[in-house]
């Protein structure tokens, strides 16, 4: 039977996992709940690693892979039949079943029309009828040279990630049979999405690699140190929240400038202050203002951002709990990071030939629904910022 969510698929063309917010790193500029709830998951985290009991239900490691896509069984709108199909990230462009599909849909993109050629060829051997929409990345190519052998590795890159294995294990002559690697993380046709799909509810296919993203806590090394300068940062933040005055009051109308700030000082690794948020929402909203031609409108967007600009002036001390709880609370959240990087990991992994870690992790919790439940955890300060910096991206 095709469920409605699959028929919804189908004719609306368009499902995607929307923004997974980073642990310790946004839910306090939303409210004062989502702070609490973040909290608690961070703590839930650090105990998990601890080897307590927690509200952790499964780790992952996320996947560097290009492009995102979607694949799996679902109605084929040209002639009502069911069918195998794969879409690139959300599918705003809509579903290829057939080959003829996928020039139609990404003739402007010959490289990307190239890889979905590749998943519509073989991803049907992998994913069947019973797997749902699974949402994935293309992690590599053997046709198209990005699965390769060097030396005694087996390499695949298909973003700024190049992974690596030894080519004599047992996955290693997987992937070196492979024609396509791909990760398939989460199952999207279902009311609440099912985040960290394990690898092995997939089948094996000699011609379709899938990246191991399976990670649990026999793998970390969560030592003590690391557990006590968690401890020390998280109640310091703890410390600075409890001082801000009208929390909710407080991010209210700013929550999105907040985070391309955070976002903007993640390039150069500098810490916020709150001189540095007053010019860039100076910044920002001034070039919201040039960017209109009527005057009415001007006006109105000019006492917008001097509006904003007066709160943030009345609200310094306020501001300054804030982003010391934020600095606290990335400082907290790196500990744990750190010591999964410092874990065992299926692969190697590098950046430009310099040895590197994970993107980093995707964390399900127990309890609540969909994205409720869910969060990422990077450390920022490592891989965004060679991300952002990397002009190949």
């Amino acid at each position: 039977m095709i469920n409605n969510f699959t028929l919804f698929l189908s004719e609306e063309k368009n499902a995607s996992i929307p923004h997974l917010r980073h642990l310790a790193g946004e839910s306090h500029f939303y409210s004062s709940k989502d702070t609490t709830d973040e909290l608690d998951r961070l703590d839930n985290l650090h105990k998990y690693l601890k080897n307590e009991k927690s509200k952790v239900e499964s780790i992952s490691i996320k996947a560097d892979g290009s492009p995102a896509f979607n694949a799996g069984h679902l109605v084929d709108p040209s002639d009502g039949q069911y069918k195998f199909g794969v879409a690139y990230k959300g599918a705003a462009r809509g579903w290829a079943f057939t080959h003829d599909d996928v020039d139609n849909l990404y003739s402007h993109n010959p490289t990307l029309r190239d890889k979905m050629h590749q998943l519509l060829e073989h991803g049907s051997k992998v994913v069947r009828p019973q797997h749902g929409i699974m949402q994935g990345d293309f992690m590599g190519s053997k046709q198209n040279g990005t699965i390769s052998t060097e030396g005694n590795k087996v390499k695949f890159k298909e973003n700024t990630i190049e992974y690596g294995i030894d080519k004599n294990s047992d996955e290693g002559k997987k992937l070196n049979k492979a024609k396509i690697s791909v990760a398939l993380h989460t199952r999207i046709d279902k009311e609440n999405p099912e985040f960290n799909v394990h690898p092995s509810k997939f089948p094996h296919s000699d011609d379709v690699h899938i990246f191991n993203n399976y990670a649990n806590r026999s793998m970390f090394k969560y030592d003590e140190p690391k557990q006590n300068t968690f401890e020390l940062h998280f109640n310091k933040a703890k410390e600075a929240l409890g001082k801000i005055e009208d929390h909710d009051n407080l991010v209210a109308g700013h929550t999105d400038h907040l985070q391309t700030y955070i976002n903007s000082i993640v390039k150069t690794g500098k810490n916020p202050t709150v001189s540095g948020y007053r010019s860039h929402v100076a910044k920002r909203m001034q070039s919201a203002v040039d960017k209109v031609k009527r005057q009415a409108t001007k006006d109105i967007k000019t006492k917008e951002m001097n509006d904003a600009l007066m709160h943030i002036d009345l609200n310094v001390n306020n501001f300054k709990h804030l982003f010391k709880a934020h600095t606290h609370l990335d400082t907290a959240k790196n500990q744990m990071v750190d010591a999964m990087n410092e874990g065992q990991q299926h692969y190697e992994h590098n950046i430009k030939g310099e040895q590197t870690h994970p993107e980093g992790y995707v964390v399900k919790f127990q309890g609540g629904d969909g994205l409720d439940n869910v969060a990422k955890v990077v450390n920022r300060g490592e891989f965004s910022r060679k991300n952002f910096l990397d002009e190949s991206i």
